[in-house]
């Protein structure tokens, strides 16, 4: 244990060294761009995408850090629609979705408000909803489904259960132990071919941080395949002393 926590340690110490360099590197290449013609403008705009990868590598590993060291501290707490919030990311992603014509159905309680972080919960819809987009078909829809038992009759099994569901093929099984290990990406069956000027494949941390930001809520995630969609399901449940009256 005190090994793994020393290498961890290391590897945030070096992360945070690598920040400040690969910023600099970013912003002379956005000054060279607007200096430089083909091929050399080619080259630096390829040389720009990497640099700004790597430093949202770096951005990923250090919220990874930060939410496992004190998950508490890296909480601001806030009231939220939760529909609201899930449309909001949602239209952030339309331009990608629409090339290929896939939906989003909301089925749930439109009203619900939490008590919740909501840059880390948008982090997390961002997450989730680009990976169902990615791997959805064309012309099919991405179901949110929304379940809210905050009655007061069943105190002990009283959950708020957000799912996300894809209409794709769904996760390999081999596959399913890892979705949430640190730089996991499994096995590239499951991956669709990109549309023309879609995101490079994504840094492996993602979903890593979707957990670690549920769990810092006092919620699980857990991934699986839906029996009746078939696609790959995700499956949110947090403590409903998240919810606030109305």
């Amino acid at each position: 244990v005190d090994l793994s926590q020393s290498r961890d340690r290391t590897v945030s110490d070096l992360t945070h060294e690598l920040r400040t360099p690969l910023t600099s590197i970013s912003l002379v290449a956005e000054t060279l761009l607007r200096r430089l013609k083909d091929p050399e403008r080619r080259w630096v705009e390829q040389m720009l995408q990497e640099t700004n990868r790597l430093i949202e590598l770096v951005q990923e590993w250090l919220d990874l850090t930060q939410l496992q060291a004190a998950p508490n501290k890296a909480l601001k707490y806030e009231t939220i629609r939760l529909y609201d919030l899930i449309q909001s990311v949602w239209k952030t992603l339309e331009p990608i979705a629409k090339r290929r014509n896939v939906s989003l159905t909301y089925n749930g309680d439109r009203h619900l408000v939490i008590s919740a972080d909501r840059s880390r919960l948008i982090q997390v819809f961002l997450n989730l909803l680009d990976n169902a987009i990615k791997h959805n078909p064309p012309d099919k829809e991405i179901l949110v489904r929304l379940t809210a038992d905050d009655s007061e009759i069943n105190q002990t099994d009283r959950q708020l259960k957000i799912d996300v569901i894809d209409s794709g093929r769904g996760f390999n099984a081999s596959d399913l132990p890892h979705i949430f290990e640190r730089l996991y990406r499994g096995d590239k069956s499951r991956m669709r071919e990109q549309q023309n000027n879609s995101p490079a494949e994504g840094s492996g941390l993602g979903l890593t941080i979707v957990e670690q930001i549920i769990q810092a809520h006092g919620g699980t995630i857990e991934a699986k395949n839906h029996p009746e969609f078939g696609g790959a399901w995700l499956e949110i449940i947090l403590p409903t002393d998240r919810i606030r009256k109305k």
